[in-house]
């Protein structure tokens, strides 16, 4: 497996720029830049008042004061003071208390396990062995003060020029102390938890031995034990005790050795054998720290840099200069020759809190009017959509108030609710603004619906990158921008790269998708000759650049020779339909992954052929769903029609969500179908027509559905119990035929209509 395992290249920066909301003193540290995020909050590079390099994470503001996260900080502190400079970063300090907490330690150079194996390929079995008796040492020296982990995985492991380290606590807990956690709730990386963990029961320090062997099956192969299709499917793996992929992991040596007595020094044991060992399904199968670290021998800082591969080697040395010339805080305006996007710290969820700091230029009232050009384009990943619409017809109008404790059954009062005169399409949210279009784009605080900015659609396209807003921008002279988006007031920054950057973009250039790292364009130049395929575009938001480039062939066009697209992205790909296909390319590089031919000809030409141009393709960890009055499910990896749903009359099937294994589909009832086979599994009749089912975003154990008819205009239902949990009146949101769609982000739920938008609060 490991030799068909692609590699990227070395990331080529370690610190991101300041947001302009960041503070800039934390603890009596000087902030510089953003080293990454996780799942509790932010990792800023920081200067201690004796110049001291130091990581200062802080935990997210909607955690804090949510039951637990104080003390999981609490307990990291501890963590890292036990465990000291030999095995993570050095502790410095910590104030779980503050108005906003914080946990500084010494700052470690170097990639994460996860970065090194992708940029320089699997390591040597010599350096997997050493990696492992330095993981085992500091995993003894953790349990010894009676602390797990729980959390342990490739990017959580720094590799630098004196040894591994163990970093990100978050999740560390003593074995006896109270549950941080729901009884039964699952928390950790699927992919590298224990069976026991799987299960929902409370992993001791057996299960990060297990996971210790999974980090290092993953370093010698380039791939973990169990990297199923998708979490449920790892889940399963993991419960039913399935056998680990071992492949690409150095096989035991010919020669049987001699038995060993007692008192003999002990032999090291095949590798393979070993981590076989690790992941043993029972927990008392497994060998302790101090066994594996006999096994493996005792761990030398000194030459642990000696059996490192080359390029891994050149990087850690391009790290030292880089981080030499780190000087004073970094914001936005700033040199770019330092600033490129990388995920550090902590893993994967690292890219979720990156993001430059821009500074405002550009757009209410600035851009000229109507041009052919720009839509709205698609949402990132698990986004709520494309760009939507709509123009304010009148003030908003405040519902009765939030309820802080609504008894089961009873619906949530709505916030606002405003008159628009057209919306063409869903709405994008952030948690500050909700964009939506007709002949212009307007930004509504999300608070209470004000109006805050306006811009031609026709000049400007916006889609929701992460929590923020990213667009591309046309100016009088038709020069195009891109970059970030001041919610408040809808404007670029003012250092938003043009023309020099972007390329002479055409005014047919379009918006099709953003996540938290690009924005991902169709587009064409103005070099380009008539018929000319596009080209797909990946702007680097964070670096300020164009991260690559392709032609888009084998383009279908619709009649015309017009050229329709809308795209999602998820599990790496950017999935795109057109009039006649459903296709994939690489977020990384662009590189084509498969495409999927689903109508002929006449049919993309077809006029009831438009959905593809008013909303983005589905997709879930496993399938890209194709939706054009009948559901087509194509499998994620090879492109390959796994099946087909085709409505039962006349009517068109609604746009699918998938969640959890089920796909759920409006079709006056709500269906639910088995993700695998497409076979209907349920159906729910709430006692009106069901339009339309919200993506969640996230998921709270309910899905939302858009109702008509019999009074009802938003019904959540129970997908465990299967039933409704509450219904909202037409009443209620001023929208006399009930809502057409419903668009959902954190803890908000906006129910659209071609004339009204409301929004309801989740709490």
């Amino acid at each position: 497996m490991a030799s068909h395992r692609r590699r990227s290249p070395l990331p080529m920066s370690t610190v991101l720029p300041l947001l302009p909301d960041d503070p800039e003193e934390l603890g009596g540290y000087t902030l510089i830049g953003r080293l990454g995020g996780g799942g509790m909050g932010t990792v800023f590079l920081a200067r201690s008042a004796g110049g001291r390099l130091a990581a200062v994470k802080t935990v997210r503001a909607d955690l804090r004061d949510q039951p637990g996260y104080r003390e999981r900080l609490v307990l990291e502190a501890e963590a890292v003071e036990v465990l000291g400079a030999g095995h993570t970063a050095a502790f410095l300090g910590a104030d779980p208390d503050a108005a906003r907490p914080w946990l500084a330690t010494a700052y470690l150079i170097g990639p994460s396990l996860t970065e090194a194996v992708a940029g320089a390929g699997p390591l040597p079995e010599d350096a997997v062995r050493r990696l492992g008796s330095g993981l085992a040492e500091a995993l003894a020296a953790l349990h010894r003060a009676g602390l797990v982990h729980r959390d342990l995985k490739p990017s959580n492991v720094l590799i630098t020029a004196q040894g591994p380290r163990l970093i990100d606590f978050g999740l560390a807990q003593a074995p006896g102390s109270p549950r941080l956690t729901a009884p039964g709730g699952i928390t950790g990386t699927p992919a590298y938890m224990s069976p026991e963990q799987a299960r929902g029961e409370r992993p001791g320090t057996e299960g990060d031995v297990f996971a210790l062997g999974g980090v290092l099956v993953f370093a010698s192969s380039g791939h973990g034990p169990y990297d199923a299709d998708g979490r449920a499917d790892t889940l399963r793996l993991l419960r039913d005790g399935a056998a680990p992929d071992l492949s690409g992991v150095p096989h035991e040596p010919q020669e049987p050795h001699e038995p060993q007595e007692p008192d003999e020094p002990h032999e090291p044991l095949g590798l393979r054998g070993t981590l076989a060992a690790c992941l043993a399904p029972e927990p008392g199968d497994r060998p302790t720290p101090d066994r594996l670290r006999e096994s493996w021998g005792p761990f030398d800082a000194d030459e642990f840099a000696d059996v490192l591969p080359e390029a891994l080697l050149a990087d850690l040395s391009r790290r030292l200069g880089e981080i030499a010339a780190v000087g004073t805080p970094l914001r936005q305006p700033a040199p770019r020759r330092a600033l490129s996007r990388r995920t550090v710290l902590t893993g994967a969820a690292a890219a979720a809190a990156t993001g430059a700091g821009l500074t405002a230029l550009w757009l209410t009232g600035s851009l000229p009017g109507a041009r052919s050009g720009t839509r709205s384009g698609g949402s990132g990943s698990g986004g709520s959509g494309s760009g939507g619409s709509g123009s304010a017809g009148s003030a908003a109008t405040p519902g009765p108030g939030r309820s802080t404790a609504r008894p089961s059954g009873t619906p949530p009062a709505p916030l606002w609710s405003i008159a628009v005169p057209f919306t063409a399409g869903p709405a994008v949210a952030t948690d500050e603004v909700l964009v939506h279009h007709d002949e212009v784009l307007r930004g509504f605080s999300t608070t209470d619906g004000r109006v805050l900015w306006e811009a031609p659609t026709s000049t400007v396209g916006l889609a929701r990158a992460g929590n923020r807003l990213a667009g591309l921008v046309f100016d009088t002279d038709g020069n195009a921008s891109a970059g970030y988006v001041d919610p408040r007031t809808g404007r670029l920054g003012a250092d938003a790269p043009g023309p020099a950057v972007l390329g002479d973009l055409a005014y047919t250039t379009e918006v099709l998708a953003a996540d938290d790292a690009c924005l991902y364009l169709k587009a064409f130049y103005r070099s380009d000759g008539q018929g000319d395929s596009p080209w797909a575009v990946a702007y680097d938001l964070a670096a300020g650049q164009v991260r690559w480039r392709r032609r888009l062939e084998g383009v279908v066009r619709g009649r015309d020779q017009s050229l329709i697209m809308s795209a999602v992205v998820s599990g790496g790909r950017l999935i795109c339909t057109d009039p006649g296909r459903i296709f994939a390319v690489d977020v990384r590089d662009g590189r084509p992954l498969w495409s999927c031919l689903l109508r002929t000809d006449p049919q993309a030409a077809s006029p009831e052929r438009v959905s593809g141009g008013t909303y983005p393709p589905a997709a879930s960890e496993r399938h890209a769903f194709d939706f054009d009055g009948r559901i087509t499910a194509v499998d994620l990896t090879t492109g390959a029609v796994a099946w087909t749903l085709e409505p039962e009359d006349e009517r068109s099937l609604g746009e699918p969500v998938c969640l959890n294994g089920a796909v759920y589909v409006a079709y006056e009832v709500l269906h639910a179908f088995d993700e695998t086979t497409g076979k209907k599994t349920w159906t729910h009749d709430a006692g009106g027509y069901i339009r339309h089912v919200a993506l969640p975003d996230p998921f709270r154990g309910e899905l939302y559905t858009a109702a008509g008819d019999g009074g009802q205009a938003v019904v959540a239902v129970d997908t465990d119990k299967r039933r409704t949990a509450w219904t909202l009146s037409t009443g209620a949101v001023g929208m006399s035929d009930g809502a057409d769609r419903l668009v959902q982000h954190g803890n908000r739920l906006y129910a659209q209509t071609l004339d009204r938008i409301a929004a309801i609060p989740l709490d």
